[in-house]
């Protein structure tokens, strides 16, 4: 079985090598990874792993979130180019996760994927976010070792399941990579053998810049539905009105929200990320890639 993966980034260094390297050490075999115009040194460490050829790097400099026409650009190329018989459209902050236990060698996707019927094309990967412990301090690698398990957007709803496909040269993947279609894929699968450990808010300087961006790309595409994004273009809304700060901070949990939810079963202790990306860093593709995500240093 070949895997490959799609990455459509920007401005995200303090977490891309981790994610690179997690899904490379699981069973992927390519990365197809596109930049939308970072300036956070993020284009730096993809070409790191491009010339270390397990990388292909596309540029896409617009600023106006046409998201899934790239992420269907990048799958159909996983598919035509790279033989891919699944494919995983991910985000930086997204770390795919077997369902059953904790093992993530090296054939821990091809077999999780391996069980899925020939009749089914693609597979829904549930989201639990990580958040910080308050008792922690430092790099986010560090402090987030709490796992949500409602995982609740800003209107009370959980966050939205992720899919991930067969290799299909005609595919097409939604926004928000949430659904795929295409004439090679078939029905989903009821089962669920992956899940994802989801990273999104890694500190307020990194929420204001994920803020900005996607809220300002957002701004400049009128051809997209405005429901579209809805959670992004609210909160950078508050950006715009100095009120995003605010948000932020009534949004991290205090010692006594942690306690409740650690009592009443919603949030649970979950380390796995952080000791997998330390295990890995001796047999890292581009170690002090890593090394900076777990340390801070300059990679």
């Amino acid at each position: 079985m070949r895997i490959a993966m799609t990455l459509l980034v920007r401005d995200e260094a303090d977490i891309v090598a981790a994610t690179i390297e997690h899904h490379l050490a699981a069973g992927v075999d390519i990365v197809v990874a596109t930049d939308n115009g970072s300036v956070d040194g993020t284009v730096e460490i993809l070409e790191r792993y491009r010339d270390a050829g397990v990388l292909e790097l596309h540029h896409e400099p617009a600023q106006d979130y046409e998201q899934s026409r790239w992420v269907t650009a990048m799958a159909r190329r996983a598919a035509l180019v790279h033989g891919a018989d699944w494919v995983l459209n991910g985000d930086a902050d997204e770390f795919v996760w077997p369902s059953a236990g904790d093992d993530v060698g090296r054939t821990a996707l091809p077999d999780a994927l391996a069980a899925i019927g020939p009749e089914s094309g693609t597979v829904e990967m549930v989201r639990d976010n990580l958040v910080a412990d308050p008792e922690r301090t430092g790099l986010w690698v560090h402090t987030h070792v709490l796992r949500d398990k409602l995982s609740l957007s800003a209107r009370g709803t959980r966050i939205g399941n992720k899919v991930c496909h067969r290799g299909d040269p005609k595919v097409t993947v939604a926004v928000g990579n949430h659904s795929a279609s295409g004439p090679a894929l078939g029905p989903g699968t009821p089962q669920r053998p992956l899940t994802i450990l989801h990273v999104p808010d890694r500190g307020l300087a990194q929420f204001t810049r994920k803020v900005a961006n996607a809220g300002s790309a957002f701004a400049a595409n009128d051809r997209l539905d405005p429901g579209i994004g809805w959670h992004m273009r609210e909160d950078y809304q508050r950006l715009l009105a100095g009120e995003l700060a605010a948000t932020w901070a009534a949004r991290q949990p205090d010692g006594a929200a942690v306690a409740a939810g650690l009592a009443d079963g919603s949030l649970v202790r979950d380390d796995r990320l952080a000791r997998r990306l330390t295990d890995l860093l001796p047999h890292a593709v581009v170690p002090d890639a890593l090394k900076a995500v777990l340390t801070g240093s300059g990679a």
